[in-house]
């Protein structure tokens, strides 16, 4: 497969799932717009992804900040008129010190509330919405979420985020069908990322490989995921991914 010329934005790129879907489109020869907050880090990326073979420029965002959202679709809509694949990774989960889990919900303040959902909810609705005049037949949307394989309990936020996109996407599947625009999740069960290293070591041994969620999200965006649409698909370490069903 090859996708030079296409071009990819790609949320939540500094690091982890995102960092790895990015290198992954730059070995396919894609351009790809990174989005996180951190400068620093999405630059390590870009160079990635350019040892890679493909292209990148950076766009440090505040992803909890309505304006700096749309100055972000302004500033990509500046520099393409086509967008092919939109990945929609980035979520909150945790701070600089502190990770949103085992938090009563009456506990969790209002803004750790409505960043976690501007992130990981509201980013990718307005993204989808502001690129799909953008997109031609065969355009890709992936959203990433998470399996949640021990409930909601202490972290309702960071969970009621990532479900609502599920549904985005499938009501997207259905509305764009007839657009032929291909609209699909990623469930990764707990992934080895930084982050989760940092503050669950003691379970980085049953956590799937980044990359393993890149190569996945890699087949989607092939002509061999051409009419697959509307899914969600769980993904855990040393299993096949396979679909879930959706409530």
């Amino acid at each position: 497969m090859n996708l030079n010329n296409k071009f990819a934005v790609v949320t939540g790129a500094s690091t982890g799932i995102g960092r790895e879907i990015s290198i992954a489109l730059g070995k396919e020869r894609a351009f790809i717009a990174l989005v996180a907050r951190s400068k620093n880090r999405l630059l390590e990326t870009k160079m990635l992804v350019e040892k890679a073979g493909g292209g990148a420029e950076v766009f440090p965002t505040d992803l909890s900040r309505l304006q700096s959202i749309n100055q972000l679709i302004e500033k990509i809509k500046q520099k393409t008129q086509k967008v092919d694949i939109l990945v929609n990774v980035a979520g909150k989960w945790h701070g600089k010190k502190e990770v949103y889990s085992g938090i009563d919900f009456e506990k969790f303040s209002q803004k750790v509330i409505l960043d976690t959902f501007t992130v990981g909810a509201v980013t990718p609705t307005l993204l989808t919405h502001a690129y799909i005049p953008l997109m031609a037949k065969g355009a890709r949307i992936i959203n990433i979420s998470g399996t949640f394989e021990s409930g909601a309990k202490g972290w309702i936020p960071y969970y009621v985020s990532k479900r609502a996109i599920e549904d985005l996407t499938v009501g997207l599947a259905q509305e764009l069908e007839r657009k032929t625009i291909y609209v699909n999740a990623i469930s990764p069960s707990d992934t080895k990322t930084e982050a989760y290293k940092k503050y669950f070591p003691q379970y980085i041994k049953e956590a799937i490989d980044p990359k393993e969620v890149a190569k996945f999200a890699i087949y989607l965006c092939s002509n061999k995921a051409n009419n697959i649409t509307g899914k969600v698909f769980v993904l855990k370490k040393n299993r096949k991914p396979f679909e879930r069903f959706h409530y």
